[in-house]
């Protein structure tokens, strides 16, 4: 394999490495991780390290997630193959090489690599990533069977979670907000609802969730996953 090959396939395998961390970090979400939760898990599965009792706990608790993670670590080990076998051909081809040759595929390589740790830091190209792989991950994960819960932050035992409503909760069917008790008696503050492209920030006891809208809540997971899901998943890592 001549150098300009080998730089080719090492910078494919980089960008493999990252879109596929990138797109799962985001199904884990959708499975109600926090961000920093679901790319740890991926990095730990990805590498089958880091792992310990409590974090198994959150992918033996949910059907979903044991599945994610066996598909996960399965392509880690064909990554790990690759890997092992393009670092072989590296200290091969790099021990026969000029010196110039050498410092072109370090330069090369290292730049693309820290040029892919800018872009995933750029917040346009996340969300880009993120919208596109929810769209995919949704219809293929859930379907129309539930509503899909994205945790976006963890305050304690509480979360902020957006949630995707695809049916209606029977105590939201034809209610308002105050008419439902979701604050009263689940303990759940609605602070946002998109509907359509429309973002009421302001949401009083008058307004209602509706089918298709997007709402972001605050509560315990537990009661926003007894409220919401139609089909839980006995998730109890929150």
């Amino acid at each position: 394999m001549n150098i300009d090959t080998l730089l080719l396939v090492s910078i494919v395998i980089a960008l493999v490495y990252y879109l596929f961390i990138e797109l799962f970090s985001v199904i884990f979400r959708l499975t109600g991780l926090s961000k920093s939760k679901a790319k740890f898990q991926v990095i730990s599965l990805l590498t089958n390290s880091g792992f310990t009792t409590q974090e198994a706990e959150l992918i033996m608790n949910s059907r979903i997630r044991r599945k994610l993670a066996s598909f996960t670590m399965f392509f880690g080990y064909l990554l790990t193959v690759a890997v092992i076998s393009m670092l072989v051909n590296v200290f091969m081809t790099l021990s026969n090489s000029a010196s110039q040759d050498v410092w072109r595929f370090v330069i090369i390589l290292f730049g693309f690599i820290v040029l892919l740790f800018i872009v995933s830091r750029i917040r346009f190209v996340d969300n880009i990533i993120r919208k596109i792989t929810e769209k995919i991950a949704i219809k293929l994960l859930f379907g129309k069977k539930t509503n899909v819960i994205e945790v976006l932050d963890n305050y304690d035992q509480n979360v902020i979670a957006e949630v995707y409503v695809t049916y209606l909760p029977p105590l939201c069917d034809g209610a308002t907000l105050a008419q439902s008790e979701i604050k009263l008696k689940h303990g759940i503050q609605v602070l946002a609802i998109k509907r359509a492209n429309v973002v009421n920030t302001e949401v009083n006891g008058d307004d209602q969730i509706m089918q298709g809208d997007l709402v972001v809540v605050f509560g315990k997971s537990k009661n926003i996953k007894n409220v919401f899901l139609r089909i839980t998943d006995t998730d109890e890592e929150e």
